[in-house]
This record gives C-alpha cells, structure tokens and sequence, in this order.
C-alpha cells in the first residue's frame, strides 16, 4: 500500500477526537495519521468523511489545525520516517551534518528530523535540494556556511513555487551565511535567510 494525501475538510479543535477530511478514500482502522506535523492513530471506522483518531502520537503536540491543513495517511511500513511505536536506531548526532562536496539530495536522503547542513567546502559548495515527500511536511533543513565561499542551494521546484525565477540559493562569500527551509506539500519553502539571496 502507497500514502495517501488529501486535506481536512473543517477545522480541527484542540479537543476534537475525529478529524473531517476532503476525501476518505485510503483510510483504515488503526492506519497513521500525520495532520501538519502532528501524528494520529485511525480510532475506527470512517462515517463517510469523518475519521475518529486518537491524537498526539510519539510526542507531537495536540493542536488546532485549519481547514484544508494537509493529511496523510498509511499503514506504519508506508513512512519514510518511523511512525510512532516503531523502533528505530538513532544516531548519536542527528541534528547536524557536514557537507564538504557538491551534493543533490532526493527525498529518501532527508533526515528523518530537523537538520543542519554545515557546508565546510573550502570553494563554492554547488547542493541541490529536490522535491521532498508530503510525507516529510514539516521538515527543517539548515545550511549554515563554515567557509567563506559563495555557496549555492538549488531547487529545480524554486523556493517560491515559480521555478526558474527562485531556483538558486545563493551564499555571501561569508562564514555563518545561512538558510532554512521547510517541506511544504511536495516542496520546499523558506523559512530563513541570513547572507543569502534567492533568484
């Protein structure tokens, strides 16, 4: 079985133990469930558009989502990431990495938490970022220049949506430099900027 994506129908309260979304085709009993960044449980069986869920799963905050906030749902093996109760092998630093040569990442290279990149490349590092799952919506990704090269980050989507117009990430020659981005439905959208110009 695949994930499945859809959105929520109506808004979702902090209390609220169903969740209505657009189109309910894909869900099961006991399947995961990701709304924005918070993980659920399927409680039972859908009523048409209405799933029950138990909500605030593997320590993810129980919050109000607004209507049309994206869904996904699947069966716990469907995750590129571990879904809640699974076990899993941690590595002793998961939240930085660095980066010393010209890099493209694909979705099944992402982290399964935030991260910082650390571009330690002594000329201009050239990393390209492609287009995440909706499963890793929410994901953070930092690069963070420790040389002063003029670094780029690309990404063939664009960082604003329009392609050719904001594909290309580009560094001050500056250490400290840096940008954050985050998954979005599919893509990647900005976050931060700190000596670095987008074009």
């Amino acid at each position: 079985m695949a994930l499945t994506s859809t959105t929520l129908a109506a808004a979702v309260a902090v209390s609220d133990t169903s969740i209505k979304v657009t189109a309910a085709t894909g869900f099961a009993d006991k399947q995961m469930i990701r709304v924005n960044n918070e993980w659920m449980a399927q409680a039972g069986a859908a009523a048409g558009t209405v799933i029950p869920v138990r909500r605030g799963l593997d320590g993810s905050a129980q919050v109000a989502h607004g209507i049309l906030g994206g869904v996904v749902t699947g069966l716990a093996g469907d995750w590129p990431d571990a879904p809640p109760g699974s076990a899993v092998s941690v590595p002793l630093d998961t939240g930085r990495r660095s980066v010393g040569v010209d890099t493209t990442f694909a979705a099944a290279d992402y982290p399964k938490g935030d991260t910082v990149y650390v571009i330690t490349k002594a000329t201009a590092a050239a990393l390209t970022v492609g287009a995440p799952s909706k499963a890793q919506d929410g994901l953070r990704l930092t690069f963070l220049s420790a040389t002063a090269a003029a670094h780029t980050v690309t990404s063939a989507a664009g960082f604003y949506g329009d392609t050719t117009g904001s594909d290309i990430a580009t560094f001050a020659a500056k250490i400290g430099a840096s940008m954050t981005i985050e998954a979005n439905a599919g893509a990647w959208g900005v976050i931060a900027l700190g000596n670095v110009t987008i074009a």
